[in-house]
């Protein structure tokens, strides 16, 4: 668009050919004539910058409306997406809670049926541990009637034990023996430790002290002894002549000797006239016989 003075330039321009055309105007006529045409003109001017400042002003609020309709546009996009996105999300949420809904109720048959087959396994499980009870109970019953027979089996021994004790103590028992070398009396370290040995057995009973002496039934040829008799006695009295220097009352003891006549092993032998060449010491209790 071409600016006031140019215009108002081109206009005078034209005036002025007009009049060097014409030649014939004076100066006055021009004068009026030229501003005639200059009001005109600045008239024109002002009428053409009334309408460009109102272009101008139509335009900024062009500018105005459609930056308000585009911003208004931006809005409502935003505001649909996220009406979109809570539809989406909505909908997702009906979505869960329904597959939620589903998935309780098929757990919740799942449980069900599982304890309905739990239920029927402990059923059976109950009937066979019932039968298995009763078959221990039957088991027991009967395990209670042989222990109740082997206690009355095992009484009865008991008592014949007693019994047998009773008459044991009735009896002599040999407490120790103790060996001799071929027509020797004397004793050894060995049998003086085999008799300290039952010292305190002999002194906590009550019962009489025999100390019986053996001969292994060669004859006597030589020495202080005339015959096995003697031999066997010299030995039981050894053996109680020690008992007495370990405090036993003497009182208690009795010496026998019985010479070859109670052998108790083959006389034949050496090993056997060994085992016969001994002495005894037996506890005697009070009626017993030997």
């Amino acid at each position: 668009m071409l600016s006031r003075t140019t215009f108002t330039i081109i206009a005078l321009l034209g005036v002025a050919l007009v009049v060097s055309s014409c030649g014939k105007l004076n100066q006055e006529e021009f004068e009026m004539w030229k501003n005639e045409h200059v009001s005109q003109i600045e008239q024109t001017n002002s009428d053409m910058s009334n309408k460009i400042t109102m272009l101008e002003g139509k335009v900024d609020q062009n500018n105005k409306d459609t930056t308000e309709a585009i911003s208004k546009g931006k809005e409502e996009a935003i505001a649909a997406s996220q009406q979109g996105d809570a539809d989406t999300i909505a909908a997702a949420d009906q979505k869960a809670k329904e597959g939620d809904a589903q998935l309780r109720a098929d757990l919740t048959k799942a449980i069900d049926m599982q304890g309905k087959e739990s239920m029927d396994a402990a059923k059976s499980g109950d009937a066979e541990l019932k039968m298995q009870l009763d078959a221990v109970g039957q088991n027991a019953t009967a395990n209670g009637a042989a222990i109740k027979q082997i206690q009355s089996e095992l009484m009865a021994v008991k008592e014949q034990v007693a019994m047998n004790a009773k008459e044991a103590a009735k009896k002599p028992m040999v407490v120790t023996t103790v060996n001799f070398g071929s027509g020797r009396t004397g004793l050894s370290s060995k049998d003086k430790a085999m008799l300290d040995g039952v010292v305190d057995q002999l002194m906590a009973s009550d019962a009489k002290i025999v100390v019986v002496g053996h001969a292994d039934g060669t004859p006597v040829l030589r020495g202080s002894h005339r015959s096995n008799w003697d031999l066997s006695q010299a030995r039981a009295n050894s053996v109680s002549k020690y008992l007495k220097s370990k405090g036993i009352d003497a009182a208690r003891i009795e010496a026998v000797g019985m010479a070859h006549t109670k052998p108790v092993a083959p006389q034949n032998t050496a090993a056997g006239r060994a085992m016969n060449r001994r002495a005894e010491v037996i506890l005697l209790p009070a009626g017993a016989m030997m």
